[in-house]
């Protein structure tokens, strides 16, 4: 009987530490790494950056700017003028619905060394994107295509 009790105490106390440091605060531009709870924030600021210009370039639109924050498998299956298409329709859906459209949500989810989950959205929900970013030649690009 010691021995279970001991043992429940222990798994109690396992939950309670769990609970504690599951969603702790961190500053801007960090979030908690998915490994033990001592490990150090992992920096997102670059990420997040890069996130912001795209979408920026994307909906301006500066074709240029957001094809170059394509990564290299977006860029070897569309060319330059193919992606243009998409930004020029959404401006043109903007211009058409009287609005423009800008960053108004971003969240950093699982990040590795050189790939994060990144979800944005400009404000209306049919246009939030999910995707992968990776990190290439030192800056992160945009991996969905």
């Amino acid at each position: 009987m010691r021995a279970l009790l001991t043992t429940a105490a222990g798994v109690c106390a396992l939950v309670a530490l769990t609970a504690c440091t599951h969603g702790a605060a961190t500053s801007p531009g960090q979030r908690p790494t998915t490994s033990a709870p001592t490990s150090a924030p992992v920096d997102t600021a670059a990420l997040e950056s890069s996130v912001r210009a795209y979408v920026k370039a994307y909906y301006e639109p500066d074709t240029a700017a957001a094809y170059r924050l394509l990564s290299a498998t977006c860029r070897d299956q569309w060319t330059e003028e193919s992606f243009a298409e998409l930004p020029e329709r959404a401006t043109a859906t903007a211009r058409q619905l009287g609005t423009t459209y800008t960053l108004r949500r971003l969240t950093v989810g699982r990040v590795t060394k050189d790939t994060a989950q990144v979800t944005y959205g400009v404000g209306e929900p049919r246009f939030d994107e999910t995707s992968t970013w990776v990190l290439e030649d030192g800056g992160w690009h945009n991996d969905l295509c």
